[in-house]
């Protein structure tokens, strides 16, 4: 099974916006203290070049990042792009799954289930691009 973070940032914003409110109604009372709101970043994309087993900088990538408190419980949410609602959405499900409970098998199963969608969906465009595959042995 991915991770939940794999999984998470290959899903769209719609979908995880919805999981974090979804997991918020499942801690009550619940308090969110804002650490950072959502704010746009540069970072480094880091390479690893295979032959001479080096790490390189191929360039920035635009993040949006938040850091949040839900209950005392700190949350982190990085996603690429200008999309502060997502990091937010990221935070959130990060705080909440750091607090002790039964919502955790909850949010695994609803987790779960979109690692599932998102591997259908692979194995869909990847047959697509199959069927363009160019076997040069016959050449």
């Amino acid at each position: 099974m991915s991770s939940l973070t794999y999984v998470l940032s290959l899903s769209s914003s719609a979908v995880v916006c919805e999981l974090a409110a979804d997991a918020l109604q499942l801690i009550t009372p619940h308090t969110i203290t804002m650490i950072s709101d959502p704010k746009v970043a540069m970072v480094q994309l880091r390479v690893s070049e295979g032959v001479a087993d080096t790490v390189f900088n191929a360039g920035e990538v635009l993040v949006t990042e938040t850091r949040l408190e839900v209950n005392g419980q700190f949350g982190f949410g990085m996603i690429i792009g200008n999309q502060p609602e997502f990091a937010t959405a990221l935070a959130v499900i990060d705080a909440v799954m750091r607090i002790p409970g039964q919502h955790h098998t909850l949010i695994s199963t609803r987790v779960a289930e979109l690692a599932h969608t998102l591997q259908q969906q692979q194995h869909k465009q990847f047959a697509a691009s199959n069927s363009t595959k160019v076997e040069f042995d016959i050449f």
